[in-house]
């Protein structure tokens, strides 16, 4: 292990933990070395100052917590804890003590033998433990292998993706000497390319040398969409199997599952990778290409739910299916018996490499219930109305105290890589927190104020997950998750409140409105006044916060008030969030009106029938959700209705959304959905 030495400007302590040296440096953030105060080691990967203050770089850089929860902890690094200290994100992970795949075959030479065997048949064993959960990797490549003493370790699933939105329509990522041809094409990359990537890892280490070339980019791109790779120097089985898993289309290209029990020697009874639509009508200037250096060690991140078992299933509007027959993979006793690519898939190829375009398609392997409905009784494709299409993957069974409780607000979120639900009981005045994913309770703070909860959010403060709401008294209190007590109090009102959340500079802000007109937002890490107060002449019904500013949007009975003088939407606003930094979705009577907030003008209007709005933004869409006969979902951007949330009925009393999340409530019965999929 080698440690570089901390550089000036570079902290000395993270979350309890002296930062030792550095480890390795991507393109999100520096990994060092830290350790505890009883000499404990752990990974700390901490964003680049560069990125601070990019809210699209820190909410990705801390969504890694929450992409791997389902994936069994012995094929990667375990999160320990994550969040935000002196508002710079970090991630602190099990630290594994061995070189990259990348360094140890530049040191030591290829690998062979028995050694290269454990190595494949461990690392295709920690793919398929991530495919099982739902996640495609994207970057599968020597340097993210690290060759811990317990067996190889797969890190780093920065740019991981679950497989309900695992397509990159418009924009490439991942390491170009190991990309899948689809990945280069600019298609969808699915469980299939994870498996190309793989093969090229293990012919890599088989041979020590990359399979497609290490001279420039777009002389190894046009080799891996064109050319096959030499592996006269990999030895039986091996050699079938890489050969099979390499092939240019990604339809025939065997299964994770299929690859391990082939390395097993056994028959596999398992599907080859589903075909996909490679025929769009449309293409686009394939943009650039994201790499990191080689030998790097970012650091891995595990958090979020395990999804069903995987089928295919289109995105409409966009693509249309391709056929998703499957077959076994056959036995192989030599280089016969795997399928090989086809001449028209060489030649499809080709024309993309010829073209240097990628194809604009969108196409999404998802859990089961998501996107269903693309089949007609004969088998063909068929898309469904918007108004039968399910969106979204359901996290677990329905939860909460049940009949009888009376939930006064809730709120949607993550806590330590997990979904939870936090609510406030109206009866005992206790909040609540549950694991969505899990349907049990994680938390309860007891009777915390002999006064009624008005509004409720969610909020990292200090790198700790932190339910901040407002009283009938109206201060705004807090609690720190996991926390015997509450934490310090504030006024905000002379009574009762309305409560925003954002980020301003880095620290999570609270925007309180006031029904004397008093609007004042604060600091919930400085405990100190944002800006100045603002008072309008009618009480505030709504607040949310306007990143692009740093100032509060106030809805009142008249309209909405934004950063400049007059009102920027009219009537009498039922709900108001803002959109990221670009839109705002105003609620006035039963419908949601979408402004820009650049320029405070009106984009569309959206039919939600006014019933418990919220947006927030999954995948990097704005999406738009109100309950109703079911809960709907819209997309901000296009305005089009993308579907309901599946098992949704009327009865919706109320609902949150957060983070890509969503919780609705019935009765005091909550079920939650991830929104991710489908944008």
């Amino acid at each position: 292990m080698e440690l570089r030495p901390l550089h000036s400007g570079e902290p000395r302590q993270v979350a309890g933990y002296r930062l030792l040296g550095g480890l390795g440096d991507g393109g999100q953030g520096s990994v060092f070395l830290g350790e505890d105060a009883e000499g404990g080691r752990s990974a700390v990967k901490v964003l680049h100052a560069r990125l601070l203050g990019d809210a699209r770089a820190e909410r990705r850089f801390l969504q890694e917590s929450a992409i791997a929860a389902g994936v069994a902890g012995f094929c990667t690094a375990k999160v320990l804890d994550s969040g935000l200290i002196e508002g710079r994100p970090y991630i602190v992970s099990e630290f594994i003590d061995g070189p990259s795949l990348h360094h140890q075959v530049a040191h030591a030479g290829p690998l062979a033998g028995g050694e290269l065997e454990r190595l494949a048949v461990g690392t295709i064993t920690a793919l398929t433990a991530v495919h099982g959960a739902g996640i495609v990797h994207r970057d599968f490549k020597p340097s993210n292998i690290l060759m811990g003493p317990d067996g190889p370790r797969v890190i780093d699933f920065g740019i991981a993706k679950a497989m309900d939105a695992a397509t990159t329509a418009s924009s490439v990522v991942g390491t170009p000497g190991f990309m899948a041809p689809e990945q280069i094409a600019g298609e969808s990359v699915t469980a299939a390319s994870d498996v190309f990537s793989w093969a090229s890892t293990m012919g890599f280490a088989a041979t020590g040398e990359p399979l497609f070339g290490r001279d420039s980019i777009p002389a190894v791109m046009h080799r891996i969409l064109n050319a096959e790779p030499d592996l006269g120097e990999v030895e039986e089985p091996l050699r079938s199997v890489l050969r099979a898993c390499l092939a240019k289309e990604p339809g025939v290209r065997p299964t994770a599952d299929g690859v391990l029990m082939r390395l097993l020697g056994r028959q596999a009874a398992t599907a080859l990778m589903p075909p996909v639509v490679t025929d769009p009508p449309g293409t686009a200037v394939m943009p650039a290409v994201v790499t990191d250096s080689p030998g790097t060690a970012p650091m891995p991140a595990v958090g979020t739910f395990p999804l069903p078992a995987v089928g295919t299933a289109p995105l409409p509007p966009v693509a249309v299916p391709g056929p998703s027959g499957t077959s076994p993979l056959p036995p192989v006793t030599g280089d016969e018996g795997l399928a090989e690519p086809g001449a028209a898939g060489r030649d499809r190829h080709r024309r993309l490499a010829t073209a240097g375009v990628g194809a604009l398609l969108v196409v999404g392997l998802v859990a089961g219930v998501l996107w269903r409905g693309w089949t007609t009784s004969d088998g063909g494709a068929s898309p469904r109305t918007s108004s039968d299409t399910a969106f979204g993957v359901e996290l677990g069974p329905a939860f909460g105290p049940g009949t009888g409780a009376d939930v006064a607000a809730i709120a949607i979120g993550y806590h330590r890589g997990a979904p939870v639900v936090a609510y406030a009981d109206r009866n005992d005045s206790s909040i609540n927190v549950w694991d969505a994913r899990a349907g049990r309770r994680v938390g309860r703070l007891a009777v915390p104020a002999r006064t009624s909860v008005r509004s409720l959010g969610l909020a990292t403060v200090g790198g700790s997950q932190t339910v901040v709401w407002t009283g009938e008294d109206g201060r705004v209190r807090r609690w720190r998750i996991g926390d015997s007590k509450q934490g310090p109090w504030q006024t905000g009102c002379a009574a009762d409140g309305v409560l925003g959340l954002g980020t301003w500079r880095g620290h999570a802000v609270a925007v309180i409105g006031c029904p004397d007109g008093q609007v004042r937002t604060i600091d919930l890490v400085t405990h100190e006044l944002v800006g100045e107060r603002r008072t309008v002449s009618t009480p505030v019904k709504a607040v949310a916060w306007n990143g692009r500013t740093g100032r509060p949007l106030i809805g009142t009975d008249h309209g909405v008030i934004g950063d400049d003088p007059g009102v920027i939407a009219k009537g009498r606003v039922r709900s108001l969030t803002a959109l990221g930094d670009d839109l705002a979705a105003v609620t006035v009577g039963t419908s949601t009106d979408l402004y820009d907030l650049a320029t405070g003008e009106l984009v569309r209007s959206l039919g939600t029938g006014g019933t418990a709005v919220g947006g927030t933004t999954a995948g990097g869409t704005a999406l738009v959700a109100a309950g109703g006969d079911g809960v709907s979902v819209w997309n901000a951007g296009s305005g089009s209705r993308l579907g309901r949330l599946p098992g949704t009925g009327p009865g919706v009393t109320s609902l949150a959304v957060g983070d890509g999340l969503l919780v609705a409530e019935t009765g005091g019965r909550f079920r939650a959905w991830s929104l991710t999929g489908g944008t």
